[in-house]
């Protein structure tokens, strides 16, 4: 019997592993990935196939193959536009390096007929010249280091076209030593370009007609995948909440000091935590998820401007959506960080002195009340959360059906799933069914919105246990009369579930205001006639220019930043001007008088230049190639280079060098198993159909789509991707070239010919012997690491981030002050800060990005002289993330108030200021408010991670909820849970639990950065010295006992 259990099982194994639909599964492959791998794999095809035709065959000779690489190269998958201006910058590159190669060529052919003399034999003439060779050779080095150091300058714009240049240059340079005439070396210039622009044509010809991609259809089903995510992480959060109250985090003990027991005597592997730490990890996925779409969808959205198209909106249209979906994305964000939350306070507050004597109430009468208490409030909560999200949910599929996104047959089949349950008794208790397909939805929906927010004004009855700090004002219906509870209301966990449920709140709100916006935004553009007609849409004025410049996105959010450098510091006075960045002063010059030291200042620009980290890359490529191409110029080694075909180890060199070792010892294993993987496909086309050119073709193809598979779905192995399916083309390319022209005319070039059997392994070698010279020089003659270049990244990343709270608290204190205007109004504070934060903003997660990209690749790197503090660097970078994403809610949350107030056209009367006023009064009187201690200590320890300093001693970060604090003891009647109808009461509250979350979040990136630099403390000596001589004391009574 027992025998017969895995024998019962191989059956259905088996067919497991036939089903299609398992596999699709499990590689993640959808139809629209599949079409991409089919057009991807099409260019390289053609251009083998198209060679066997006598007219392109007579054009590009033996050198034909090379088109094949070329069409890859040429990133035929980008979309329209972003192709377009790669082809323009590759076709101008390709012929900028043909000219300069003919100049080259020139130089070298002049230096062979200036030193050959007069009466040499035809053996010396058309021999080698050292003289050719060294002027050839000089021309390579210079056109590699220029090449290599633009394309780090510029690298998104750059990359493919200096490529090209540098593989141009290669292939021409190392053979000008052997031209005899300048015909000679221009007629195989001429046969190269046009192998070259063959490639070009069918990659664009491509990308163009088969499958065309757009940016504006990128953005569209970025929209799409963007509300779904949106809801996959409100159903997340529900199912976190739910999780909670099944798990007792909310209840009994209150959901903190459940948690701190759980935490202090590791109960957190029971199964019931098991399932909420699981809920946990989704509902990150899901925002990291939502995270990752929106830096797509600003970076398609970028091209889609630039872009001739039939549609219906415009690129300004979509551009607005783009800014209204950040406002969805914050308060998501800020919701999912609930957990971080709860984690955060228990860590940092620790256990409670009330925690036993309320253990010791276990089975009273108070207890259990207390227990209903906090289940009511977390009723509430989850009650809240789901009606929110059934709003949202509606909301978005309006907008999506408004703008013509998805039809209604697409919405009905997302019903069925649902029908029965919860939705439906949310619908009935709204009374009224709330449907996306009603024409008067915009008018039901704001209806259901006002009733959500008019719903708040049963909240203090609610959450009337929930007190921030004293039980001065209950509602006596919770308690009989005379009763009291002190252990209850003076419970310090209680006033923190006061915060974070309220804070929860907010952003409920938040998102629905955000949500409200869009559907508005998508009603009126069907009310204007948007969507009635599809019309011809233009970029607009400036932008082809813009287009074909070398401008990317990011650089010009970064134009207004680097235009000159910005004060860590916004003063509020100083808003209302039109600029708001002052520059700092050069520490090693005076500004330039005189037209001596104005004129000088092109030496200061050169030597800047040259020492640049763009300069010292090229030259790094330089060498590194130039150690292969030497043996092209040496009279021993020259008929080697050629007839061995060492080209092929420049180029991996070119396509693959990367600037920091770790990139380049991944790029190193990963290359060579990406060309061996090449190797076995190029033996299985050849071989099956047994050198048959037409079934060579066409088993190329299936193989060019499974090697695009990895390029479509692992973007993270682009390098090896590309890598690999060059050398599979080029392989069978050169076979297929072979067969075509025959063998005598395929050896004219000097290279021999070898069977597939033989050229791929050489092709194997020369990948893996460019991938370990670019590894040689990029730690010689000094090594530039991953490590290094993430701790000069990580100090810049912090100095950006004192300069974001810098301007989210000037936005917060001209808020309190009433000074902060309107967003609309370009003349105004807020306009104006709401502009510099984004765009630091953006420079911060652009930093980000590069930290998590190094901190990755340090891992393969050797530990030379000590391990690397990896997990310390990633502590950091998640810590600044959080404190990004709490201070980008904290200025957020300023904004649109009014239109979370029940009544929003009393939301501006003088009744609705008084709590606002006294605040503001409170709060611009604090000394801690205002003494931007943040702001220095971001400064300090930029500093001090930039510089490999120990940080100065005593530095400190701020208290948790400290404002609460100072209005607790000033008006304890201003944290009355009586004042949840004003939304400022619920964004003061937000704000506070943000900003206790920056502060939690500063002391441990404190004291990460401790570990990482130290501090300067001399009291270690001091202390060491008194503890010996205790130790000393102590030991001299028992020393006389034993005498």
């Amino acid at each position: 019997m027992v025998d017969q259990k895995p024998q019962a099982r191989t059956p259905g194994r088996v067919k497991s592993l036939l089903n299609p639909l398992k596999w699709l599964e499990k590689l993640d492959l959808d139809s629209r990935s599949f079409l991409m791998m089919l057009k991807g794999a099409l260019a390289p095809t053609i251009t083998i196939a198209i060679y066997q035709s006598d007219a392109i065959s007579n054009i590009t000779t033996t050198i034909g193959y090379l088109s094949a690489l070329i069409s890859v190269l040429s990133q035929g998958l980008m979309p329209r536009a972003k192709f377009m201006k790669i082809m323009f910058f590759d076709l101008l590159s390709t012929c900028v390096s043909a000219s300069l190669c003919c100049l080259a060529v020139f130089c070298a052919v002049k230096a062979r007929e200036h030193n050959t003399p007069a009466d040499a034999s035809e053996a010396v003439r058309n021999g080698y010249s050292s003289d050719a060779c060294a002027v050839a050779a000089v021309w390579l080095i210079f056109m590699i280091w220029g090449a290599n150091a633009l394309r780090a300058l510029k690298p998104m714009e750059l990359q493919d076209p200096m490529v090209a240049f540098s593989i141009f240059a290669s292939v021409t340079i190392t053979r000008a030593g052997t031209f005899i005439t300048l015909s000679e070396g221009l007629e195989f210039i001429s046969r190269l370009l046009k192998g070259f622009m063959i490639g070009f044509a069918i990659a664009t010809g491509v990308s163009l007609l088969i499958f065309p991609i757009t940016s504006r259809g990128n953005v569209f089903h970025d929209i799409k995948e963007y509300v779904s995510s949106a809801e996959a992480v409100l159903q997340a959060q529900i199912s976190f909440a739910e999780g909670s109250a099944v798990t007792g985090l909310f209840s009994g003990k209150g959901f903190l000091r459940r948690a701190r027991t759980a935490m202090s005597t590791r109960d957190m592997q029971s199964e019931g935590d098991t399932n909420l730490q699981s809920k946990q990890k989704q509902l990150q996925a899901a925002i990291n998820k939502l995270n990752g779409l929106h830096s797509k969808l600003h970076a398609d959205l970028f091209y889609s401007k630039e872009e001739i198209a039939w549609g219906k909106l415009s690129s300004e249209d979509l551009s607005i959506m783009a800014s209204l979906f950040r406002g969805l994305l914050l308060p998501l964000a800020g919701m999912s960080m609930l957990p971080e939350i709860l984690e955060t306070i228990i860590k940092n507050e620790g256990p409670r002195d009330g925690d036993d004597e309320t253990d010791s109430l276990n089975g009273t009468g108070e207890n259990a009340l207390k227990q209903s208490e906090i289940q009511k409030v977390v009723e509430t909560h989850h009650a809240r959360l789901v009606d929110a999200t059934e709003l949202v949910k509606l909301g978005l599929s309006h907008f999506l059906l408004s703008l013509e996104l998805i039809s209604a047959k697409h919405l009905d089949k997302q019903k069925l799933p649902h029908q029965g349950g919860s939705t439906a008794r949310d619908e009935e208790a709204r009374g009224q069914t709330l449907s996306p397909l009603d024409p008067n939805f915009v008018s039901q929906f704001e209806r259901d919105l006002r009733s959500y927010y008019s719903r708040r004004k049963h909240l203090p009855e609610a959450l009337a246990s929930l007190e921030a700090f004293s039980a001065s004002e209950k509602y006596t219906d919770v308690t009989a009369p005379g009763r009291k509870h002190p252990i209850l209301t003076a419970d310090p966990d209680v006033r923190q579930e006061f915060f974070l449920i309220l804070y929860m709140g907010h952003l409920q709100d938040d998102l629905l205001n955000a949500t409200l916006k869009l559907v508005k935004f998508a009603d009126a553009k069907v009310a204007d006639g948007t969507m009635k007609k599809s019309r011809l849409i233009f970029p607009r004025q400036g932008s082809i220019r813009e287009l074909f410049s070398l401008h990317s996105e990011k650089e010009k959010e970064k134009e207004d930043l680097q235009a000159s450098r910005q004060s860590s510091h916004v003063d509020p006075s100083n808003i209302h001007r039109a600029s708001m960045s002052t520059g700092f002063p050069d520490p090693e010059h005076l500004p330039p008088e005189n037209i001596w030291e104005k004129g000088s200042m092109i030496l200061r620009t050169i030597s800047h230049v040259i020492k640049s980290d763009q300069s010292t890359f090229g030259f790094r490529v330089s060498a590194a190639s130039f150690s292969v191409g030497i043996l092209a110029y040496l009279h021993q080694t020259q008929d080697f280079f050629i007839r061995q075909r060492c080209i092929w180890a420049m180029i991996v060199i070119v396509i693959g060098m990367s600037p920091t070792s770790g990139q380049t010892m991944f790029g190193f294993v990963a290359r060579i198993l990406a060309t061996t993987a090449s190797l076995v496909l190029s033996l299985i086309v050849w071989y099956i159909v047994d050198g048959k050119t037409a079934g060579v073709i066409v088993f190329l193809f299936i193989a060019n789509v499974i090697a695009y598979y990895p390029y479509v779905k692992l973007p993270q192995y682009f390098g090896p991707s590309v890598i690999a399916i060059v050398t599979l083309n080029v392989i069978v390319g050169y076979e297929l070239q072979v067969a075509k022209l025959g063998v005598t005319a395929a050896e004219e070039n000097g290279q021999p010919y070898y069977p597939i059997y033989l050229f791929g392994p050489y092709k194997l070698a020369a990948v893996a012997a460019g991938c370990a010279i670019s590894f040689f020089w990029v730690i010689f003659p000094y090594p530039i690491t991953a490590k290094s270049q993430l701790r000069k990244l990580l100090g810049r990343s912090l100095f950006v981030l004192a300069k974001f709270y810098s301007a989210m608290h000037s936005t917060i204190e001209l808020w309190l002050a009433g000074e902060l205007g309107n967003t609309d109004d370009k003349n105004s504070p807020a306009h104006h800060l709401q502009k510099s934060r984004r765009n630091i903003f953006k420079e911060e997660m652009m930093l980000l990005t590069g930290l998590r990209m190094h901190s990755h690749f340090s891992t393969f790197e050797p530990p030379i002289g000590g391990k690397f503090p990896k997990e310390t660097y990633d502590n950091i970078i998640s810590e600044i993330q959080r404190i990004l994403t709490s201070m980008s809610l904290m200025a957020h949350t300023t904004q649109n108030l009014d239109a979370l107030s029940v009544d929003s056209e009393n939301s501006g009367d003088d009744s609705d200021r008084p709590w606002m006023a006294r605040l503001a009064e409170i709060a611009l009187k604090s000394a801690d408010f205002n003494s931007h201690r943040i702001t220095s200590l971001l400064c300090h320890l930029s500093a001090a991670i930039t510089n490999a300093q120990p940080l100065p001693p005593y530095l400190s970060t701020p208290e948790s909820f400290p404002l609460a604090r100072r209005m607790q003891k000033i008006d304890d009647k201003l944290l009355n849970i009586s004042h949840v109808e004003d939304p400022s009461f619920s964004a003061f509250v937000a704000l506070e639990v943000l900003r206790s979350v920056v502060s939690f979040s500063l002391q441990d990136l404190l004291d990460n950065m401790r570990k990482l630099v130290g501090e300067l403390n001399f009291d270690a000596y001091p202390r060491q010295l008194r503890h010996e001589e205790s130790a000393h004391l102590l030991e001299r009574p028992s020393q006389e006992e034993e005498r």
